[in-house]
């Protein structure tokens, strides 16, 4: 299970690169099965989208750089219906909903949450959370 602070670094130059890409390479050797709420396409356009707002990459960049993501193949599952759990863990957690989609989809399938996002590590989930990069 992964989000998307580390799909990201598969394809932008980025601080952790090396770990992220470490983990495609198992991922596409088949040493490691990597899942996904649809939500990682969404919120890796909008990181897209916000790198270009900042002048950090064009619009062709940008599109290539999805088309690039959408195309490792990573298993995508539906968020609607883990949204009811992801709002409690939210709530419960005083974390964004979009970090408890995934969380709840981790839970979900009794796998950790791959995350180079060092606020959520500090969440106290470490059981369900563990860092890459």
């Amino acid at each position: 299970m992964l989000d998307c602070s580390v799909a990201a670094k598969w394809i932008l130059p980025e601080p952790g690169r090396e770990s992220a890409l470490e983990l495609l390479a198992r991922y596409e050797a088949g040493e490691v099965s990597l899942i996904a709420p649809e939500l990682l396409l969404a919120e890796f356009a909008s990181l897209l989208a916000k790198r270009r707002r900042r002048k950090q990459l064009s619009a062709a960049q940008g599109l290539q750089a999805f088309q690039l993501l959408a195309r490792c193949s990573v298993r995508l599952f539906d968020v609607q219906s883990r949204l009811v759990h992801a709002l409690d863990l939210a709530l419960e957690r005083n974390l964004s909903l979009w970090d408890c989609v995934y969380l709840a989809l981790a839970i979900e399938h009794g796998c950790p949450l791959l995350t180079a996002d060092r606020r959520l590590l500090r969440s106290g989930l470490h059981s369900l959370v563990r860092l890459v990069g």
